[in-house]
């Protein structure tokens, strides 16, 4: 995945269990939002 995304970052999604994309989905919404608005940076997430 490094060669195709080499400014990819690595985000934890709190709490975690298996299901946390489902879980957790605005946590992860805002992450995406973040990396696509600036192009490759992920800003702070609340």
């Amino acid at each position: 995945m490094v060669a195709e995304l080499p400014d990819a970052q690595k985000i934890t999604l709190q709490p975690g269990g298996h299901m946390a994309l489902m879980e957790q989905n605005r946590q992860f919404s805002q992450a995406v939002d973040a990396f696509c608005a600036t192009g490759s940076e992920i800003s702070e997430l609340p």
